[in-house]
C-alpha cells in the first residue's frame, strides 16, 4: 500500500506512479484541438444546434489545452527541468490519489467522479463531438456529455420554431418516455426534438408496463431510464 508521501509497503515510488498516469492520459486520452474555424465554415449558416456544438467545442478545446499544458509542465517539474509550483504539486497529488485535478475542474462540467471515471466520461464526450462533426448530429443525444445541456434543448426549440414559424416565447418543450432502451434501435432522427439517452432515476424506477414511475427493486437505488 502506497502513501502520498512516497514509497509504501509495496515499494511503490510516488513520482513513478504520477509519471505513468500523466503519460497515459497524454498519449491515450488527449485528442487534438478541434479546428473551430473550419468546422464553423463547413456549416455555412449554422443551425441553432450547430451553434451549440461550436460553443461546446470552444469550451472543450480550453479543457484539452489546459490538460495538455499542465501535464507537460508536471513532467518537466518531476524531471527537474522547471520548478514545482503549488498547482503542479496539486496536479501530481490528484493523479496519485485518483482525484480530478482542481485546475481541470474549473473548465469541466460539475462532477463528483473519480479521475478514472472522469477520464472515461471525457473519452465519451470526445467521441460524441467527433461523431457529430464527422458523421451527423446524434440521433440520440447523450446530454451528460455536453458542457451546458440546457443550451442544446433551447437550440432544439429554436430550430422547431424556425421550421414551423412559431413564436419562440410561446413555445416550450415536452417529454415522452419511449419503450426503447437500446439507442442502436434508432435509425432516424426525430423531425422535431431528439431522443435522449443516459438519464437515471434515484430511489424509484420507470415501469415499462405502466408507463409511469414505480417503486424501485430491492437493493437497486439507481435505475436507468429508457430513451426519452
Amino acid at each position: 500500500m502506497a502513501t502520498s508521501d512516497g514509497g509504501g509497503a509495496g515499494g511503490v515510488n510516488r513520482e513513478d506512479v504520477i509519471l505513468e498516469i500523466a503519460e497515459g492520459i497524454q498519449t491515450k486520452t488527449l485528442p487534438e484541438l478541434y479546428d473551430e474555424y473550419n468546422i464553423r465554415k463547413s456549416f455555412d449558416v449554422p443551425s441553432p444546434t450547430q451553434i451549440v456544438l461550436l460553443q461546446e467545442l470552444e469550451r472543450f478545446n480550453k479543457l484539452i489545452a489546459k490538460m495538455g499544458e499542465s501535464i507537460s509542465d508536471l513532467k518537466k517539474a518531476l524531471n527537474g527541468e522547471i520548478g514545482m509550483s503549488a498547482d503542479l504539486d496539486s496536479l501530481g497529488s490528484s493523479f496519485f490519489n485518483g482525484f480530478l485535478p482542481p485546475m481541470w475542474v474549473k473548465l469541466a462540467p460539475p462532477t463528483e467522479k473519480s479521475l478514472v471515471n472522469w477520464i472515461s466520461h471525457f473519452d465519451r464526450r470526445n467521441k460524441q463531438y467527433r461523431d457529430w462533426i464527422d458523421v451527423e448530429e446524434p440521433k440520440v443525444i447523450w446530454l451528460s456529455g455536453l458542457h451546458i445541456p440546457e443550451s442544446y434543448l433551447t437550440g432544439l426549440i429554436q430550430a422547431t420554431c424556425r421550421q414551423k414559424q412559431w413564436a419562440l416565447d410561446k413555445s416550450t418543450m415536452y417529454t415522452n418516455v419511449t419503450k426503447i432502451r437500446d439507442s442502436k434501435e434508432i435509425t432516424k432522427r426525430l423531425e422535431q426534438g431528439t431522443y435522449v439517452q443516459g438519464l437515471y432515476i434515484e430511489g424509484a424506477k420507470w415501469s415499462m408496463e405502466k408507463d409511469c414511475l414505480d417503486y424501485q427493486n430491492p437493493k437497486e437505488l439507481v435505475d436507468e431510464m429508457p430513451l426519452v
